[in-house]
């Protein structure tokens, strides 16, 4: 199975990265990069993509979406997304 599960805190992260993209580049521009980020999950869930090991957590894998980066770890039905976090922020203090 491939089931896409996101965190309180991951699914606060598409909201506020949608309403940022909206201010500065528009609705269109928004749902398209929010789009990326979920089909992204999609295929890491299908097996399509892979995750790379982030160090700072054990079990906890990252893929780069656009500027951000998709933070999750994989369950028996999918994978659970923890956070969606910009490329610059600093991963240690939001995991």
């Amino acid at each position: 199975m491939s089931l896409v599960t996101f965190s309180p805190a991951a699914a606060a992260d598409l909201d506020n990265i949608w309403d940022y993209t909206v201010e500065e580049w528009g609705a269109d521009q928004a749902d398209h990069y929010t789009d990326d980020v979920q089909n992204t999950c999609i295929s890491l869930a299908r097996g399509e993509k892979r995750g790379r090991d982030v160090g700072v957590r054990s079990g906890y894998l990252k893929h780069a979406v656009g500027k951000h980066f998709v933070f999750f770890r994989t369950t028996k039905a999918g994978i659970e997304v923890i956070r969606i976090l910009h490329q610059s922020m600093d991963v240690g203090r939001h995991l």
